[in-house]
């Protein structure tokens, strides 16, 4: 095997980097792995990006950069799925993305697999294509279990059960942060010597300060569903779901007093798309109950590129969520200037230093919630050098930086002798039949 990386496999089963972020289990990670292979593309390697075709419109194979394309493989019915239900097509995404390969010729030094979904495929591929496999999990379903305590749906067994099989069986792990790794090696039983940190990054050449007036007039424009105004903005950006966290910050805003002669603060709540109108109506509907209906306006999830005037048109973003493992939102927040008040979870407690840049809420309530986001609205200069100081923290989360990293940690990984990974890709075709998958 060289030890100079040239093309690697990139597997992205569940969801693609083609879809918008802040849809249906679209968020940070598609963004992560469409920007990660762009770099490494910028660098001279050849990045094919296998992912389940989720609509009969999209062409077999989408280039998104000179060297970097997204792979469509053809397995059960085109259209988004939940994760759980994709893994019913494991096998049959392994066997067509290899068939894939081997029709056009391409073979790899090294697979590089995100989500336990990918992972599992993953496994199985590494094998037929004699190369190291690293894995990324983004989210891990034990932390979920333990952090939701009782929101939503706790995370199926098989989740966990593929996800520490991942963890046994990868060639290099590799999270966002130190609390992930720590979790890997206290819950997953993962080996210390097969971890290493690399964090999110953000394109500081997009997402970067600039004036709240214009970015204000081009929100309007392009966002009319959100009420744009001299008043002050609370913005939330993501998935609309329950363990987001939205409502909390609905009742956050009707527990917000501003000075006098200042307007009250609106609350912009920008994700999801038509498939979540049962969630906008349940959110209305609190409002409606809190007495801020008024206040608060919702847009379906914009487009990537926009999000950067989003950042800078608001006052503050708010990340209540259960959990997040990175929070790119919260990164590109703070890149734009805007101070980002959030829970005390995961990787937030690494990107946000409470105090200086954003604050981390003590606990998920709104009562917490509304005096943090009142200390950014109303203090003397309204959050302006907590955002200089947010702007400048969010530098060492530079692409540049992380994609470097990152090729190390391939270089290092493809130089090291071959395991023999038959006995995992057995044992994942096991795991998957015991479940009747």
């Amino acid at each position: 095997m060289p030890h100079h990386l040239r093309r690697l496999a990139v597997i992205s089963t569940h969801t693609s980097p083609l879809a918008r972020p802040g849809t249906t289990k679209a968020g940070g990670m598609n963004v992560y792995v469409a920007e990660l292979a762009k770099q490494l593309a910028a660098r001279e390697r050849i990045v094919d990006i296998y992912t389940r075709r989720d609509s009969p419109d999209l062409p077999d194979v989408v280039e998104i950069a000179p060297g970097a394309q997204v792979v469509h493989v053809d397995v059960g019915p085109p259209t988004p799925l939940p994760p759980i239900e994709v893994a019913a097509h494991i096998d049959a995404f392994t066997a067509r993305a290899d068939q894939i390969a081997h029709e056009r010729g391409w073979s790899y030094e090294l697979l590089h697999s995100h989500y336990w979904v990918s992972g599992l495929s993953g496994i199985s591929l590494a094998q037929r294509w004699s190369c190291p496999h690293a894995a990324t999990f983004h989210t891990l379903g034990e932390i979920k279990n333990r952090h939701y305590r009782g929101a939503g749906h706790p995370e199926p067994a098989l989740r966990i059960a593929g996800e520490d099989h991942v963890a046994s069986c990868a060639d290099l792990l590799i999270p966002w942060t130190a609390h992930e790794r720590d979790f890997l090696i206290d819950f997953y039983k993962a080996d210390p010597a097969r971890i290493r940190i690399v964090p999110g990054g953000v394109d500081l050449e997009r997402f970067q300060p600039g004036d709240r007036r214009a970015a204000r007039e081009t929100v309007r424009r392009t966002m009319p569903d959100l009420v744009v105004d001299d008043a002050p903005a609370i913005l939330f950006v993501g998935r609309l779901e329950p363990l987001k966290g939205v409502d909390l910050l609905v009742e956050a805003l009707a527990q917000l007093d501003p000075p006098a002669g200042r307007p009250p603060p609106r609350l912009w709540i920008v994700g999801g798309d038509a498939r979540d109108e049962p969630e906008r109506a349940r959110l209305r509907a609190i409002a409606a109950a809190a007495g801020v209906a008024d206040r608060v306006s919702m847009q379906h999830a914009a487009p990537h590129q926009l999000l950067p005037d989003l950042h800078r048109a608001a006052n503050v973003c708010a990340m209540p969520s259960a959990y997040e493992s990175f929070g790119l939102v919260a990164v590109e927040a703070m890149a734009c200037g805007a101070p980002v008040v959030a829970s005390r979870v995961g990787g937030l407690m690494t990107t946000i230093t409470d105090g200086d840049n954003g604050y981390l809420a003590p606990e998920r309530t709104a009562a917490a919630f509304a005096q943090r986001l009142g200390w950014v609205l109303n203090s003397p200069d309204g959050g302006a050098a907590m955002g200089r100081r947010a702007a400048a923290s969010a530098r060492r989360y530079a692409w540049p930086v992380a994609a470097e990293r990152m090729l190390e940690l391939y270089e290092s990984l493809i130089a090291e002798p071959e395991r023999d990974p038959s006995p995992c890709a057995e044992a994942a075709e096991t795991l998957l039949a015991s479940a009747g998958l």
